[in-house]
């Protein structure tokens, strides 16, 4: 394999097809676990457009994804569904993958729907701290706790 000097090492692979809107869901949800970070991104954002308790649990599954800007798209994507994914985002506050359940404190501040202020005063005591922050802000915005003076 020849190495392109003009490409950085941090840049990924430019894949020879990227999911489209043509593919069927049960593709783009493989796709999601790509080894390529295009396509998984790409892949989650045609998901987002789908309906289907398949595709709600496969962008959650991608805010365990690697890259940050894979699971920045799935919390973004998710939160655009409102309070018709309530109920399994609060499940996935209970989540064992440590990004999952921060992603799902990001959403449940986005919807700020009032079912979600135990579970997140909850997740404030949870043994990782990006967990025990996003669910202060989440309540933050939520207008539950105030900033510290």
């Amino acid at each position: 394999m020849e190495m392109n000097p003009d490409k950085k090492s941090d840049e990924p692979e430019i894949p020879e097809v990227l999911p489209d809107e043509s593919w069927p869901t049960d593709r783009l949800i493989e796709a999601t676990r790509d080894k390529n970070m295009l396509v998984r991104s790409n892949a989650v954002s045609i998901l987002a457009t789908r309906d289907g308790p398949e595709v709600v649990e496969a962008l959650i599954q991608a805010m365990r994804d690697d890259d940050h800007i894979v699971r920045s798209n799935a919390m973004v994507r998710l939160s655009e569904r409102g309070a018709a994914i309530l109920d399994r985002v609060l499940d996935a506050l209970q989540d064992r993958d440590e990004n999952i359940r921060a992603g799902a404190a990001w959403l449940l501040g986005e919807l700020k729907d009032p079912r979600a202020i135990e579970p997140l005063k909850n997740a404030m005591k949870d043994e990782n701290v990006i967990v025990r922050i996003q669910a202060r802000a989440s309540l933050m915005a939520m207008g539950v706790v105030g900033q510290k003076k």
